[in-house]
């Protein structure tokens, strides 16, 4: 068995053995407003367009064995006005989030799960392993990037949170690096953020 094939096994049956971790971040509410956009049969969910197309999410097994998954999608949310879905996708070693526009299937990959501003004009992501703040807003029922701010690969935004409409806070933790050049550890830094809207403009400032 090829190495990936055993990194596979191991990990999908860890996860399938704990489904609640693919449940963590699941807005019931929202896909309550959105139930009539998708239908759920066993490994495959159907999603059902504005424009009557239907578009299927169908997960993928380690080769002809049914037991583990190798590709897990899951449903998360949706924007019911704008008529978004929100899911991801799942394999062992990357989780995607997507927002599928319901009236003609366009796929935006985003950077993780979406959080709204409190008037829900806004929405940043919160991804687990990513080095990069983004913030959206939408024009038009379409998704706009209106921020993106992305960090060195050694670090990670973690734990956006909205203060009000015009501001949210993060954190940005960054590893220890080894610099060879100078044979220099620079530390570990764990530092907390703010994302401020003046105007039209988003600055992140201390």
């Amino acid at each position: 068995m090829k190495r990936y094939s055993i990194v596979a096994l191991l990990l999908t049956t860890w996860l399938m053995a704990d489904l609640s971790y693919f449940d963590r971040d699941v807005n019931g509410a929202q896909l309550e407003q959105c139930k009539a956009f998708f239908t759920k049969e066993k490994d495959v969910k159907i999603i059902h367009l504005l424009n009557g197309q239907n578009i299927e999410l169908k997960d993928e097994f380690l080769g002809d064995d049914k037991e583990y998954k190798t590709l897990l999608y899951t449903l998360k949310g949706c924007f019911f006005n704008e008529k978004y879905l929100i899911y991801s996708d799942f394999m062992p070693d990357s989780e995607a989030y997507h927002a599928l526009d319901m009236h003609d299937g366009t796929d935006m990959i985003l950077e993780g799960m979406p959080y709204l501003s409190p008037k829900q004009y806004f929405f940043t992501t919160n991804a687990e392993a990513s080095n990069t703040l983004s913030l959206y807003t939408f024009i038009d029922q379409k998704i706009i990037t209106v921020f993106t701010k992305k960090y060195p690969e050694h670090c990670l935004v973690q734990y956006p949170m909205w203060l009000d409409e015009s501001s949210l806070s993060f954190v940005v933790s960054c590893e220890r690096m080894f610099n060879s050049d100078t044979n220099t550890t620079k530390p570990a830094t764990k530092e907390v953020f703010k994302l401020i809207r003046t105007g039209t403009t988003w600055n992140v400032v201390p």
